[in-house]
């Protein structure tokens, strides 16, 4: 099957998403190795840097429940608006802060729109595809999207270097770019974007706030598997001990600059490239557990290395390979990182559609494990134990979520 024709004969939605996801994703690219250097030139300590990220988290606990219930009650396209109009405001914020306590109303945006982006594009996705190609449908988003973030990380770092270098004047003009970048995807969104139509469950004479304690009661009792997702879906948010330290251990403890940072963010995307679609062809063949599982170790590998690289040369392979917190949470970079489109997939597909929103609302509780896990790495961190932070994520990954994902099946059909 030619990719070029199977994208033809894809929902006009699933190409709107490619579009302003893919400009959102770009932007979004641009300061995700700055971010924590901006909050640390602006005067934050690495326990404040941690504390900043465990606001966020907690913040975003409460709110996921709720956003979950309005997504199921409401539509997608409402929430995943809202998600992109937020962006813009912590754009915003970042680009006009003067000290380093003027971020935390933008981490705590930040972290309420999070799950209401890309978990939604994924639904989308999800609900616009059948099971025989969702995985490849899935892949080939994130090739797509690749290709321009492909640029954003050495974009980045020519930005800053002409600005002044590593400094608040030098990483201050990227967020400028971010905020007419949100602007121009949350338009294409609202204007192109159709509804998915999807069938509801809720009684609409039916009071709220017993509707939404009584939807997440039936949701708890109705799916079994939900408990090991659950589990999977903590450790995953067990990544935010590492995330905020690995700029810093690259650029402090190894001696690298912006160029190598750079380089190593550009390689994990440019990695990932020629992997994805035919990972994707090959999850939708031999199933979704199995390709997780072979990937996934590629990830640990590229995290020891990092530990223990002797040169800046190992550490842009380690970027290659994919590390736990590169480029977010989950270790979602780099060749290991593609093990997440069958994971994310199995994941959507193990719940019905009219449900899909209430179970992003439950996941997103476990925010709060990530918000420990930032805080107890800012703790460590600031202790001198830097090897720690970064290995916890790992030794997580393979003690709890591998056991755990073991015992999830593939999706029934009856979902697909």
């Amino acid at each position: 099957m030619m990719i070029s024709g199977f994208l033809r004969r894809l929902d006009k939605r699933f190409k709107v998403l490619l579009v302003s996801i893919g400009l959102q994703t770009w932007s979004s690219n641009l300061s995700t190795q700055y971010n924590q250097l901006y909050a640390t030139a602006l005067g934050a300590s690495p326990i404040e840097l941690g504390s900043l990220e465990s606001l966020g988290g907690v913040v975003s606990s409460i709110f996921s429940a709720p956003a979950g219930w309005l997504i199921d009650r409401f539509g997608v396209k409402k929430m995943l608006l809202l998600g992109l109009i937020l962006s813009v405001a912590v754009a915003s914020i970042y680009s006009s802060a003067l000290n380093w306590w003027m971020l935390i109303p933008a981490i705590i945006l930040m972290r309420i729109s999070m799950p209401l982006i890309m978990p939604l594009t994924d639904i989308i996705i999800i609900e616009t595809t059948n099971s025989r190609n969702r995985a490849l449908a899935m892949s080939l988003s994130r090739t797509i999207w690749a290709i321009p973030s492909l640029f954003a990380p050495y974009t980045a770092a020519m930005v800053v270097s002409a600005f002044g270098g590593i400094s608040v004047e030098g990483i201050r003009p990227l967020y400028f770019v971010q905020v007419i970048a949100f602007l121009l995807a949350t338009i294409f969104v609202l204007v192109m974007l159709e509804s998915p139509q999807i069938k509801r469950t809720f009684s609409q004479n039916m009071p709220l706030k017993f509707d939404f304690v009584e939807s997440y009661r039936e949701l708890i009792r109705s799916e079994k598997q939900l408990k090991y997702w659950l589990v999977t879906m903590a450790v995953m948010r067990l990544g935010a001990i590492s995330m905020p330290f690995v700029p810093l251990w690259v650029v402090n403890v190894k001696g690298a600059d912006q160029y190598i940072l750079g380089l190593m963010g550009t390689l994990s995307v440019l990695a990932q490239l020629p992997l994805q679609i035919p990972a994707g062809k090959l999850a939708d063949s031999i199933g979704r557990k199995k390709v997780f599982l072979m990937l996934r170790p590629i990830t640990y590998a590229g995290t020891l290395l990092l530990i223990w690289a002797p040169n800046h040369a190992a550490l842009v392979a380690a970027g290659a390979l994919g590390v736990m917190g590169l480029m977010g949470p989950g270790g979602m970079s780099g060749v290991g990182g593609i093990s997440f489109i069958p994971f994310i997939t199995m994941y959507w597909e193990s719940f019905p559609p009219e449900k899909r929103g209430r179970v992003q609302g439950i996941s997103g509780l476990l925010d709060f494990i990530g918000s420990l896990g930032s805080l107890l790495g800012g703790f460590l961190w600031n202790m001198g134990y830097r090897e720690v932070v970064i290995i916890l994520p790992l030794l997580a990954d393979v003690l709890i979520l591998v056991p755990a994902f073991l015992r999830i099946p593939e999706c029934p059909k009856e979902l697909a």
